[in-house]
């Protein structure tokens, strides 16, 4: 299996336009990186290094807790996408956000005012995905499929209120970072079945990567993108007010 250094790490954030005191949310399957020196901590050293003293980390932890019954524990439920996604959740200093669905945790000066839930929303109007949008966050991608990972697209699919999916709100305890229980609710944007669809984003997101909305990188048949906020959040719903369907495919 290949083997990825720190350094070439810094070399490919570097060249997909990641940089000092960037605000950086990030997708990751590792596999794509091959072994990596120091493991999911040898890629967050590579990224802070990037990043630098102002730059902001961020990750999902997501758990669906609501969804499968479960107490969300911000302190203690584990992330359920990825080795890496849980290393940041770990590390002294990180944050998290308190949604028991779709938590995200951070590194850095600004996680704290990015990541406080305002809202049971988890897409949309007063969610997380609504703040990281408003401060023009960079997204990046490493290794990871258009239809499989980039949760921020379902943020811009409730904005643009595509027929495809509908509000439903979960409803569950929780337990604050003090370690008290108390109930909560999240409401997801969840996907309905009639019309039966099929999720299609590289329809789209190729013609965008293809302007260089997006940019690209590929290694060993890996891609690794790097999304800006604003300029990929507006090119998605000028293309969805288009058309509901620019993201999805009939079944």
């Amino acid at each position: 299996m290949r083997k990825t250094s720190r350094q070439e790490i810094v070399e490919l954030v570097t060249h997909l336009g990641v940089g000092p005191g960037d605000r950086l949310m990030v997708h990751s399957f590792l596999p794509s990186l091959g072994i990596i020196e120091g493991g999911p901590g040898g890629l967050a050293d590579a990224l802070g290094e990037v990043l630098g003293p102002d730059g902001t980390l961020m990750v999902p932890t997501f758990t669906y807790s609501f969804r499968r019954d479960e107490v969300f524990d911000i302190r203690g439920s584990k992330s359920t996408v990825g080795a890496f996604t849980e290393h940041v959740r770990t590390q002294p200093g990180a944050v998290r956000s308190a949604c028991p669905m779709f938590s995200m945790a951070g590194i850095g000066p600004d996680a704290d005012r990015l990541l406080q839930r305002q809202s049971p929303a988890c897409f949309g109007a007063g969610s997380v995905f609504e703040a990281l949008f408003d401060n023009d966050v960079k997204f990046l991608g490493l290794g990871i499929d258009y239809d499989q990972g980039y949760t921020f697209f379902m943020h811009l699919e409730k904005i643009a209120n595509i027929p495809l999916r509908e509000d439903q709100t979960y409803y569950g305890d929780c337990l604050d970072l003090d370690g008290q229980q108390y109930a909560d609710q999240a409401t997801h944007f969840v996907r309905v079945d009639d019309p039966p669809w099929s999720r299609n984003r590289r329809r789209l997101c190729g013609a965008l990567a293809a302007r260089g909305v997006i940019r690209e990188t590929v290694i060993d048949g890996c891609a690794h993108r790097l999304f800006e906020a604003k300029v990929v959040g507006d090119a998605v719903l000028d293309a969805l007010a288009k058309d509901p369907w620019a993201m999805a495919d009939p079944a």
